[in-house]
């Protein structure tokens, strides 16, 4: 049993704007209400993936708007913009990074912050980027003297379980309010590009109705879903 009161420093590290607050959201809600210090890591930016279709100079203005409304969405959920890192690898392409880059700039992160908890994405993703950030963080957080961080792998809709065979199977379950989806979906709605209408698997509808689906399987009304990695707690 994981007890989050016992957590004192939790980082996300999710490769896109949006893809902490699909997975998490409402967690991290949950987690800066109790008091606890959250650290958000984003390693690339959504929008670069475009350029066969939009212009350097929209390109440009959109990944303004983007970062703003990063920082607008994550003070939704208890998150200071001195607590959020952005990074510049190339999106839906960071395999043309070595792995070792982007474990590199995952380190100084948490060499800088000593989280107790690393949230990231799960091994088997759909996206490329969420697959090389899973495997940043497990070379990144093995365990050394006094050096043991717990890692919780969650589930962005419209990206995991795609791959088939679907080989997500959560094993551990935060009990979440209707305060805390409410957040996670006001967060979600902040980035304009990425919110969608019902029934597509970033709207509104969606999120409420997988957040009853992971609390009916958990005994709790609504839920946040995740599969342990490896825990110290």
């Amino acid at each position: 049993m994981i007890d989050l009161k016992n957590i004192k420093k939790v980082l996300t590290f999710f490769a896109h704007p949006d893809d902490e607050t699909l997975a998490a959201g409402a967690t991290i809600k949950k987690l800066t209400d109790l008091g606890i210090e959250v650290h958000v890591a984003i390693p690339a930016t959504g929008v670069k993936s475009r350029s066969n279709t939009q212009d350097t100079a929209s390109l440009d203005s959109e990944l303004i708007e983007l970062r703003q409304d990063t920082e607008k969405a994550l003070a939704i959920l208890g998150i200071p913009s001195e607590n959020i890192y952005l990074g510049d690898f190339p999106d839906n392409e960071m395999d043309k990074h070595s792995l070792l880059e982007v474990t590199h700039w995952l380190e100084e992160i948490i060499n800088k912050i000593k989280p107790d908890l690393v949230l990231t994405h799960h091994r088997y993703c759909t996206n490329i980027d969420h697959q090389y950030c899973h495997n940043a963080v497990v070379i990144a957080t093995r365990p050394g003297l006094n050096d043991h961080v717990t890692v919780l792998c969650g589930e962005v809709p419209s990206s995991t379980g795609y791959l088939k065979p679907v080989q997500w199977e959560p094993n551990f379950w935060v009990d979440i309010s209707e305060n805390d989806l409410e957040s996670k979906i006001m967060a979600m709605e902040m980035f304009k590009g990425e919110a969608r209408p019902d029934p597509h698997p970033r709207s509104r509808e969606v999120l409420s109705a997988l957040a009853k689906v992971r609390g009916s399987e958990s005994g709790f009304y609504f839920a946040e879903s995740f599969m342990i990695s490896k825990t110290f707690l």
